[in-house]
Protein backbone atom coordinates (compact mmCIF):
# COMPACT_ATOMS: atom_id res chain seq x y z
CA UNK A 1 0.00 0.00 0.00
CA UNK A 2 1.22 3.50 -0.91
CA UNK A 3 1.80 5.78 2.01
CA UNK A 4 -0.98 9.12 1.57
CA UNK A 5 0.60 12.10 1.36
CA UNK A 6 -0.55 14.34 4.52
CA UNK A 7 -0.98 17.42 1.39
CA UNK A 8 -2.35 15.45 -1.48
CA UNK A 9 -3.89 18.21 -4.56
CA UNK A 10 -7.14 17.58 -3.41
CA UNK A 11 -6.96 18.11 0.46
CA UNK A 12 -9.07 21.09 0.55
CA UNK A 13 -11.61 19.98 -1.75
CA UNK A 14 -12.08 17.02 0.56
CA UNK A 15 -12.32 18.76 3.79
CA UNK A 16 -15.16 20.88 2.39
CA UNK A 17 -17.05 18.60 0.94
CA UNK A 18 -16.59 15.79 3.93
CA UNK A 19 -17.58 18.60 6.29
CA UNK A 20 -20.88 19.53 4.06
CA UNK A 21 -22.18 15.59 3.40
CA UNK A 22 -21.66 15.32 7.42
CA UNK A 23 -24.40 18.31 8.06
CA UNK A 24 -26.75 16.98 5.32
CA UNK A 25 -25.94 13.54 6.83
CA UNK A 26 -27.02 14.87 10.52
CA UNK A 27 -29.65 16.78 9.11
CA UNK A 28 -31.75 14.10 6.61
CA UNK A 29 -30.88 11.43 9.10
CA UNK A 30 -32.88 13.30 12.01
CA UNK A 31 -35.56 13.95 9.06
CA UNK A 32 -35.52 10.44 8.18
CA UNK A 33 -35.98 8.99 12.00
CA UNK A 34 -39.07 11.69 12.63
CA UNK A 35 -40.97 9.46 9.42
CA UNK A 36 -41.12 6.19 11.62
CA UNK A 37 -41.95 8.00 14.48
CA UNK A 38 -45.13 10.34 12.95
CA UNK A 39 -45.94 7.30 11.04
CA UNK A 40 -46.32 4.87 14.12
CA UNK A 41 -48.01 8.06 15.85
CA UNK A 42 -50.59 7.82 12.82
CA UNK A 43 -49.70 11.37 12.56
CA UNK A 44 -47.56 11.29 9.16
CA UNK A 45 -48.55 8.72 6.37
CA UNK A 46 -46.43 6.88 3.55
CA UNK A 47 -47.76 9.15 0.97
CA UNK A 48 -46.93 12.35 2.73
CA UNK A 49 -43.81 12.82 0.75
CA UNK A 50 -43.08 16.44 2.48
CA UNK A 51 -40.08 15.45 4.46
CA UNK A 52 -37.80 14.23 2.04
CA UNK A 53 -38.77 17.34 -0.24
CA UNK A 54 -37.60 19.29 2.79
CA UNK A 55 -34.94 17.33 2.95
CA UNK A 56 -33.52 17.69 -0.33
CA UNK A 57 -34.16 21.30 -0.68
CA UNK A 58 -32.14 21.75 2.80
CA UNK A 59 -29.20 19.65 2.07
CA UNK A 60 -28.62 20.81 -1.09
CA UNK A 61 -28.88 24.32 0.19
CA UNK A 62 -26.32 23.81 3.23
CA UNK A 63 -23.73 21.90 0.61
CA UNK A 64 -24.20 24.27 -2.00
CA UNK A 65 -23.17 27.06 -0.10
CA UNK A 66 -20.35 25.25 1.40
CA UNK A 67 -18.85 24.94 -2.04
CA UNK A 68 -19.61 28.53 -3.05
CA UNK A 69 -18.23 29.84 -0.63
CA UNK A 70 -15.06 27.79 -0.63
CA UNK A 71 -14.59 27.42 -4.59
CA UNK A 72 -16.26 30.38 -5.68
CA UNK A 73 -15.48 29.80 -9.50
CA UNK A 74 -17.01 25.93 -9.49
CA UNK A 75 -20.49 25.63 -10.96
CA UNK A 76 -22.74 22.87 -9.47
CA UNK A 77 -25.26 20.32 -10.79
CA UNK A 78 -28.10 19.83 -8.42
CA UNK A 79 -31.41 18.08 -8.35
CA UNK A 80 -33.63 20.70 -6.79
CA UNK A 81 -34.20 24.52 -7.25
CA UNK A 82 -36.24 27.19 -5.59
CA UNK A 83 -39.27 28.14 -7.49
CA UNK A 84 -41.34 26.72 -5.58
CA UNK A 85 -40.35 27.49 -2.39
CA UNK A 86 -40.56 30.86 -3.86
CA UNK A 87 -43.97 30.96 -4.62
CA UNK A 88 -46.97 33.01 -2.63
CA UNK A 89 -48.46 29.65 -1.75
CA UNK A 90 -49.22 28.08 1.59
CA UNK A 91 -47.62 25.16 0.69
CA UNK A 92 -44.70 27.23 -0.19
CA UNK A 93 -44.78 28.77 2.95
CA UNK A 94 -45.26 25.54 4.92
CA UNK A 95 -42.24 24.02 3.28
CA UNK A 96 -39.90 27.40 3.73
CA UNK A 97 -40.73 27.78 7.57
CA UNK A 98 -39.72 24.18 7.92
CA UNK A 99 -36.65 23.80 6.01
CA UNK A 100 -35.23 27.15 7.77
CA UNK A 101 -36.08 25.33 11.16
CA UNK A 102 -34.01 22.29 10.48
CA UNK A 103 -31.28 24.24 8.93
CA UNK A 104 -30.93 26.76 11.65
CA UNK A 105 -31.08 23.41 14.07
CA UNK A 106 -28.54 21.47 12.34
CA UNK A 107 -26.54 24.50 11.78
CA UNK A 108 -25.93 24.68 16.05
CA UNK A 109 -25.62 21.09 16.43
CA UNK A 110 -22.46 21.25 13.67
CA UNK A 111 -21.21 24.81 14.97
CA UNK A 112 -17.63 23.65 15.07
CA UNK A 113 -17.91 23.02 10.75
CA UNK A 114 -19.34 27.21 10.50
CA UNK A 115 -16.27 28.96 10.21
CA UNK A 116 -14.86 26.54 7.36
CA UNK A 117 -18.30 25.67 5.25
CA UNK A 118 -20.14 28.84 6.15
CA UNK A 119 -24.01 29.23 7.25
CA UNK A 120 -27.18 30.54 6.07
CA UNK A 121 -28.98 33.02 7.81
CA UNK A 122 -32.48 33.58 6.21
CA UNK A 123 -34.63 32.29 3.63
CA UNK A 124 -33.52 34.54 0.34
CA UNK A 125 -29.61 32.92 1.20
CA UNK A 126 -31.19 29.80 0.92
CA UNK A 127 -33.05 29.83 -1.78
CA UNK A 128 -29.98 31.55 -3.56
CA UNK A 129 -28.34 28.49 -2.70
CA UNK A 130 -30.39 25.80 -3.58
CA UNK A 131 -30.55 27.76 -7.28
CA UNK A 132 -26.53 26.99 -7.20
CA UNK A 133 -27.07 24.06 -8.91
CA UNK A 134 -28.30 25.32 -12.16
CA UNK A 135 -24.92 23.97 -14.01
CA UNK A 136 -25.60 22.17 -17.14
CA UNK A 137 -22.18 19.93 -16.62
CA UNK A 138 -20.22 18.98 -19.88
CA UNK A 139 -16.94 17.99 -20.78
CA UNK A 140 -14.81 21.41 -20.32
CA UNK A 141 -13.86 22.78 -16.70
CA UNK A 142 -14.56 21.90 -13.04
CA UNK A 143 -18.15 21.08 -11.43
CA UNK A 144 -19.66 18.87 -8.97
CA UNK A 145 -22.85 16.64 -8.92
CA UNK A 146 -24.43 16.25 -5.82
CA UNK A 147 -27.64 14.51 -5.11
CA UNK A 148 -28.74 15.44 -1.27
CA UNK A 149 -30.73 12.56 -0.71
CA UNK A 150 -30.20 9.84 -2.96
CA UNK A 151 -32.43 6.88 -2.56
CA UNK A 152 -36.28 8.29 -1.86
CA UNK A 153 -37.77 5.47 -0.88
CA UNK A 154 -35.41 4.18 1.75
CA UNK A 155 -35.40 7.58 3.55
CA UNK A 156 -39.39 7.57 3.93
CA UNK A 157 -39.04 4.23 4.97
CA UNK A 158 -36.04 4.69 7.48
CA UNK A 159 -33.93 2.53 5.48
CA UNK A 160 -31.07 3.42 3.30
CA UNK A 161 -30.40 6.17 1.30
CA UNK A 162 -27.26 8.77 1.07
CA UNK A 163 -25.83 11.82 0.14
CA UNK A 164 -23.45 12.00 -2.64
CA UNK A 165 -21.27 14.47 -3.90
CA UNK A 166 -18.94 14.37 -6.93
CA UNK A 167 -16.27 16.44 -8.30
CA UNK A 168 -15.50 16.20 -12.04
CA UNK A 169 -13.01 17.73 -13.78
CA UNK A 170 -13.10 17.66 -18.02
CA UNK A 171 -15.72 15.17 -17.62
CA UNK A 172 -13.73 12.34 -15.11
CA UNK A 173 -14.84 12.33 -11.39
CA UNK A 174 -11.63 13.07 -9.46
CA UNK A 175 -13.27 13.05 -5.97
CA UNK A 176 -16.29 11.70 -4.22
CA UNK A 177 -17.73 11.53 -0.76
CA UNK A 178 -21.10 9.56 0.27
CA UNK A 179 -22.78 10.08 3.24
CA UNK A 180 -24.58 6.90 4.84
CA UNK A 181 -26.63 7.84 7.81
CA UNK A 182 -28.77 3.87 8.08
CA UNK A 183 -25.80 1.84 6.49
CA UNK A 184 -24.30 -0.41 9.25
CA UNK A 185 -20.60 -1.80 8.80
CA UNK A 186 -20.64 -5.33 7.94
CA UNK A 187 -23.56 -6.57 5.39
CA UNK A 188 -23.76 -10.31 4.92
CA UNK A 189 -27.04 -10.73 3.58
CA UNK A 190 -30.31 -8.56 3.39
CA UNK A 191 -31.23 -10.14 6.71
CA UNK A 192 -28.05 -10.54 8.37
CA UNK A 193 -25.88 -7.02 9.62
CA UNK A 194 -23.38 -5.74 12.33
CA UNK A 195 -21.68 -2.90 13.47
CA UNK A 196 -21.77 0.74 13.95
CA UNK A 197 -24.50 2.22 11.54
CA UNK A 198 -23.87 5.12 9.37
CA UNK A 199 -20.62 5.53 7.35
CA UNK A 200 -18.69 8.12 5.63
CA UNK A 201 -17.14 6.71 2.21
CA UNK A 202 -14.64 8.77 0.26
CA UNK A 203 -12.49 8.70 -2.63
CA UNK A 204 -9.98 10.84 -4.52
CA UNK A 205 -7.99 9.93 -7.42
CA UNK A 206 -5.08 7.96 -7.37
CA UNK A 207 -5.03 8.72 -3.47
CA UNK A 208 -7.65 5.60 -2.60
CA UNK A 209 -10.82 4.58 -1.19
CA UNK A 210 -11.81 5.24 2.48
CA UNK A 211 -13.90 4.53 5.41
CA UNK A 212 -14.82 5.98 8.91
CA UNK A 213 -17.71 6.41 10.77
CA UNK A 214 -20.41 9.23 9.94
CA UNK A 215 -21.58 10.10 13.22
CA UNK A 216 -18.75 10.08 15.61
CA UNK A 217 -17.83 13.20 15.93
CA UNK A 218 -18.55 16.69 13.49
CA UNK A 219 -15.05 17.09 12.62
CA UNK A 220 -12.70 16.27 9.25
CA UNK A 221 -11.09 13.21 9.88
CA UNK A 222 -7.84 12.82 7.29
CA UNK A 223 -7.86 10.18 5.26
CA UNK A 224 -3.85 8.80 7.06
CA UNK A 225 -6.67 8.27 10.28
CA UNK A 226 -9.11 6.61 8.05
CA UNK A 227 -9.29 2.65 6.80
CA UNK A 228 -8.58 2.10 3.24
CA UNK A 229 -11.23 -0.12 1.63
CA UNK A 230 -10.81 -2.72 -1.56
CA UNK A 231 -13.00 -4.83 -2.93
CA UNK A 232 -12.18 -8.34 -2.80
CA UNK A 233 -11.29 -10.24 -6.13
CA UNK A 234 -13.52 -13.10 -6.06
CA UNK A 235 -14.61 -15.08 -9.37
CA UNK A 236 -16.22 -18.47 -8.84
CA UNK A 237 -19.93 -18.23 -8.75
CA UNK A 238 -20.28 -19.66 -4.90
CA UNK A 239 -18.20 -16.90 -3.16
CA UNK A 240 -19.52 -13.92 -5.52
CA UNK A 241 -22.25 -11.29 -3.89
CA UNK A 242 -24.29 -9.03 -5.92
CA UNK A 243 -25.68 -5.52 -5.16
CA UNK A 244 -29.09 -4.63 -6.94
CA UNK A 245 -32.03 -1.92 -5.63
CA UNK A 246 -34.85 -2.80 -3.56
CA UNK A 247 -37.33 -1.43 -6.60
CA UNK A 248 -38.08 -3.02 -9.18
CA UNK A 249 -39.16 0.04 -11.22
CA UNK A 250 -35.67 1.17 -11.40
CA UNK A 251 -34.19 -1.39 -12.79
CA UNK A 252 -35.20 -5.07 -14.53
CA UNK A 253 -34.72 -7.58 -11.79
CA UNK A 254 -36.05 -10.26 -14.38
CA UNK A 255 -33.21 -9.52 -16.38
CA UNK A 256 -30.35 -9.50 -13.36
CA UNK A 257 -31.91 -12.99 -12.44
CA UNK A 258 -30.55 -14.28 -15.79
CA UNK A 259 -27.53 -12.76 -15.45
CA UNK A 260 -26.75 -14.43 -12.60
CA UNK A 261 -27.80 -17.94 -13.69
CA UNK A 262 -25.53 -17.16 -16.79
CA UNK A 263 -22.78 -16.52 -14.28
CA UNK A 264 -23.23 -19.83 -12.57
CA UNK A 265 -25.18 -19.44 -9.55
CA UNK A 266 -27.35 -21.67 -7.95
CA UNK A 267 -31.11 -21.27 -7.32
CA UNK A 268 -30.43 -22.76 -3.79
CA UNK A 269 -28.64 -20.29 -2.59
CA UNK A 270 -28.39 -16.74 -5.09
CA UNK A 271 -31.28 -15.29 -2.66
CA UNK A 272 -28.33 -15.26 -0.06
CA UNK A 273 -25.93 -13.67 -2.28
CA UNK A 274 -28.03 -11.09 -3.18
CA UNK A 275 -28.04 -8.22 -1.45
CA UNK A 276 -30.96 -5.60 -2.34
CA UNK A 277 -30.18 -1.77 -1.19
CA UNK A 278 -31.39 2.21 -2.55
CA UNK A 279 -29.26 4.39 -3.43
CA UNK A 280 -25.43 4.67 -3.86
CA UNK A 281 -25.19 2.83 -0.83
CA UNK A 282 -24.54 0.20 -2.94
CA UNK A 283 -21.38 1.25 -4.62
CA UNK A 284 -20.15 1.64 -0.80
CA UNK A 285 -20.83 -2.05 -0.25
CA UNK A 286 -18.67 -2.81 -3.03
CA UNK A 287 -15.95 -0.64 -2.15
CA UNK A 288 -15.61 -2.58 1.12
CA UNK A 289 -15.36 -5.94 -0.56
CA UNK A 290 -18.80 -7.03 1.07
CA UNK A 291 -20.04 -7.31 -1.97
CA UNK A 292 -18.47 -7.97 -5.84
CA UNK A 293 -21.17 -7.04 -8.48
CA UNK A 294 -23.70 -4.44 -9.11
CA UNK A 295 -26.56 -4.82 -11.66
CA UNK A 296 -28.73 -1.65 -12.73
CA UNK A 297 -30.08 -2.91 -16.02
CA UNK A 298 -32.56 -0.63 -17.93
CA UNK A 299 -36.41 -1.02 -18.16
CA UNK A 300 -36.99 1.00 -20.89
CA UNK A 301 -34.34 1.63 -24.42
CA UNK A 302 -35.21 5.32 -23.84
CA UNK A 303 -34.04 5.81 -20.04
CA UNK A 304 -30.70 7.85 -19.02
CA UNK A 305 -29.43 7.90 -15.57
CA UNK A 306 -28.39 11.41 -13.88
CA UNK A 307 -24.73 12.13 -13.20
CA UNK A 308 -25.31 12.57 -9.49
CA UNK A 309 -26.53 9.32 -8.88
CA UNK A 310 -23.68 7.27 -9.88
CA UNK A 311 -20.48 9.79 -9.78
CA UNK A 312 -19.16 9.80 -6.21
CA UNK A 313 -19.98 6.05 -6.51
CA UNK A 314 -17.99 5.52 -10.10
CA UNK A 315 -14.65 6.83 -8.06
CA UNK A 316 -15.03 5.01 -5.09
CA UNK A 317 -15.60 1.68 -7.15
CA UNK A 318 -12.42 2.08 -8.94
CA UNK A 319 -10.25 3.83 -6.29
CA UNK A 320 -11.05 0.66 -4.47
CA UNK A 321 -9.76 -2.36 -7.23
CA UNK A 322 -13.02 -2.51 -9.94
CA UNK A 323 -14.57 -1.39 -12.78
CA UNK A 324 -17.70 0.34 -13.84
CA UNK A 325 -19.32 0.73 -16.65
CA UNK A 326 -22.63 0.56 -18.87
CA UNK A 327 -24.08 -2.68 -20.72
CA UNK A 328 -21.49 -2.89 -23.50
CA UNK A 329 -18.68 -2.11 -20.71
CA UNK A 330 -17.43 0.93 -21.60
CA UNK A 331 -16.82 3.40 -19.28
CA UNK A 332 -19.87 5.75 -17.91
CA UNK A 333 -18.93 9.72 -19.29
CA UNK A 334 -19.83 12.36 -17.02
CA UNK A 335 -18.64 14.39 -19.57
CA UNK A 336 -22.53 14.83 -21.54
CA UNK A 337 -24.67 17.46 -19.53
CA UNK A 338 -26.91 16.13 -16.80
CA UNK A 339 -27.63 12.99 -18.26
CA UNK A 340 -25.47 9.70 -18.77
CA UNK A 341 -25.55 8.94 -22.43
CA UNK A 342 -25.15 4.86 -22.12
CA UNK A 343 -27.75 2.05 -20.52
CA UNK A 344 -27.78 0.53 -17.45
CA UNK A 345 -24.82 0.31 -15.48
CA UNK A 346 -22.93 -2.49 -14.28
CA UNK A 347 -20.02 -2.53 -12.11
CA UNK A 348 -17.51 -5.52 -10.63
CA UNK A 349 -14.13 -6.39 -8.98
CA UNK A 350 -11.37 -6.19 -11.65
CA UNK A 351 -11.25 -10.02 -11.88
CA UNK A 352 -14.93 -10.78 -12.55
CA UNK A 353 -15.62 -7.54 -14.52
CA UNK A 354 -15.58 -8.99 -18.10
CA UNK A 355 -17.55 -12.13 -16.94
CA UNK A 356 -20.63 -10.25 -15.94
CA UNK A 357 -20.22 -8.13 -18.94
CA UNK A 358 -20.18 -10.99 -21.45
CA UNK A 359 -23.30 -12.65 -19.32
CA UNK A 360 -25.19 -9.46 -19.90
CA UNK A 361 -24.10 -9.17 -24.08
CA UNK A 362 -25.74 -13.21 -23.84
CA UNK A 363 -29.07 -12.55 -22.09
CA UNK A 364 -29.54 -8.93 -23.94
CA UNK A 365 -28.06 -10.76 -27.38
CA UNK A 366 -26.27 -7.86 -27.86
Amino acid sequence: MSTIPLEHPYHKELLIATLAVKRASVLTKKLSDSISTTQSSGTETKQDKSPVTIGDYAAQAIINKAISLNFPTDEIVGEEDSDTLRGNTEEAHRLSEKIIAIVNDVQTETASSTDIIGSLKDLPSIYDSIDLGNSQGGSKGRFWALDPIDGTKGFLRGDQFAVCLALIEDGKVILGVIGCPNLPETIESNDKTSGIRGGLYSAVKGIGSFYTPLFADNEFVPLQKQQRISMKQHTSPDSLKVVEGVEKGHSSHSTQSQIKAKLGFEDKTVSLQTINLDSQVKYCVLATGQADIYLRLPISDSYREKIWDHAAGNILVYESGGYVGDIYGNELNFGNGRLLDSKGVVAGNKAVFKSVIGAVKDVLDL
